[in-house]
C-alpha cells in the first residue's frame, strides 16, 4: 500500500482538517508515494520508538504526538528534533502524526477515555466527554476503581454523579464542564493554582497523567489499522511514562 492510500484510511478515521488551528498532524517526514508494509503505531515520536521501527523494518511511524509542532528555522543535528527528523530520513521511514483530530475523532482518545471510565449516556464536545457514572457515589470510591495505577484528586467536596473526560492536557476546560453541570472533571497535567480554583468552584478534579489518559488508545488503534490495511502488518508499541513514581516503592 502506498502512504498516499494510507494517509486516506486515516483521514477516514480522524479527519486531519478537525485538529486545533494550533496543532500540527498529518505527514511529518516521507513521501506520499514511498510503499508501505509495515507500521508501528505509538504515543511519542522518540528516539527508542525510532529505534524500536529500525529493529522491526517498519516503513511508517503512525504517533499521536507531532515531532514538530512549529516551523524548524534550522536543521542543527545536536538538536533532538533536527536529529530524529534525520534519523527517519537515513532509515528511509516515514512519520505520520494524529493529534488532537484523533482526540475528538468517534472511537478516538476521548472516546477511549471516557470507555474506561465507564461514564454512560456520553455526550461528545470536541475533546471532552461528558457522561454519568452508573451510580453517584464518594470521590475516593470512584476512584479505587479506576483502571489506572497512578491517579491525584482535588477533592471538590461532592458526590461523582457528571463527569467530563478530557483526554491530555484538559484543565482549561473546567469552566466548560463547570457549565455543563460538572462535579468531576478527569484529565492529566493538572497544575496546583488550577486544582485550587476547581476545589474554590466545589469541582472534583481526577488527574490520571497526561500520558495515561493518551496511551490507552495506541492498542486499539494498531489493532483497528490492522483490520483496515490488508498486507500491512501493524504493531503497537509499548511505552512507559516519562514520569516515574518511586515515593512509597519497596527497596
Amino acid at each position: 500500500m502506498r502512504l498516499k492510500d494510507l494517509l486516506t484510511v486515516l483521514e477516514s478515521i480522524a479527519p486531519f482538517d478537525t485538529a486545533e488551528p494550533w496543532d500540527n498532524t498529518g505527514l511529518m517526514v516521507g513521501h506520499t508515494l514511498r510503499e508501505v508494509r509495515s507500521v508501528l503505531v505509538a504515543l511519542d515520536p522518540s528516539t527508542e520508538v525510532i529505534q524500536e521501527a529500525e529493529k522491526l523494518g517498519a516503513d511508517l511511524i503512525i504517533t499521536h504526538h507531532p515531532l514538530i509542532f512549529t516551523p524548524l528555522k534550522r536543521l542543527d543535528l545536536q538538536e533532538s528534533i533536527p536529529r530524529r527528523v534525520a534519523r527517519l530520513i537515513q532509515a528511509s521511514m516515514a512519520l505520520v502524526s494524529m493529534h488532537t483530530n484523533l482526540d475528538a475523532a468517534q472511537g478516538g482518545v476521548a472516546d477511549e477515555l471516557a470507555d474506561r471510565l465507564c461514564l454512560k449516556e456520553v455526550q461528545r464536545l470536541k475533546v471532552l466527554r461528558i457522561g454519568k457514572v452508573e451510580q453517584p457515589c464518594d470521590l475516593r470510591a470512584w476512584v479505587a476503581r479506576l483502571p489506572f495505577e497512578t491517579v491525584r484528586i482535588v477533592d471538590g467536596g461532592r458526590p461523582v454523579e457528571n463527569v467530563c473526560a478530557c483526554p491530555g492536557s484538559g484543565m482549561d476546560y473546567l469552566g466548560e464542564a463547570i457549565g455543563r453541570g460538572c462535579d468531576t472533571l478527569v484529565t492529566g497535567d493538572v497544575r496546583y493554582h488550577a486544582g485550587l480554583d476547581a476545589k474554590e468552584a466545589g469541582v472534583n478534579v481526577v488527574d490520571l497523567g497526561h500520558f495515561a489518559t493518551e496511551e490507552i488508545i495506541i492498542a486499539p488503534l494498531a489493532k483497528r489499522l490492522g483490520s483496515l490495511l490488508p498486507g500491512v502488518t501493524v504493531r503497537a508499541y509499548g511505552a512507559k511514562d516519562v514520569f516515574m513514581q518511586i515515593k512509597g516503592e519497596n527497596h
